[in-house]
């Protein structure tokens, strides 16, 4: 019986062990990126106020839309830091500046909940909450 024969197990066996060693591999990747990283992150993949839109989509579906339509926007775009004497608490920035001014989005993210608050109303604009 040649390698015809033996593919299917073959196969059974190596594509449960690629998609574990694929999972750790992300599950590590993430662990080791830095707190202010994974508190932008989380803001970006968290619901916007449009359905189904993370708040991410909803800034390229509108700020960055704006931007690629012509319009002098300049994005300065995400910042943060850890809160002093925490590790899992950090605030989050999203900056851009347009015919009006400068405009800062600002949320409060907790690593360990995995929530995030909207602290101003330009947040709140783009937040679902």
């Amino acid at each position: 019986m040649g390698f015809s024969g033996r593919w299917p197990k073959l196969v059974l066996i190596a594509v449960p062990i690629i998609i574990v060693l694929v999972g750790a591999g992300t599950r590590m990747y993430e662990s080791l990126q830095p707190n202010t990283k994974k508190a932008i992150r989380l803001v970006q993949e968290s619901n916007s106020r449009k359905e189904n839109f993370t708040i991410q989509q909803y800034l390229y579906t509108t700020v960055y839309h704006r931007m690629d339509r012509g319009e002098a926007i300049t994005i300065d775009g995400w910042h943060a830091s850890v809160r002093p004497g925490s590790t899992e608490e950090a605030d989050v920035d999203f900056v851009y500046r347009d015919k009006d001014g400068v405009h800062v989005a600002s949320w409060s993210a907790n690593l360990t909940k995995g929530s995030v608050d909207a602290k101003n109303d330009a947040a709140r604009d783009l937040s679902w909450h």
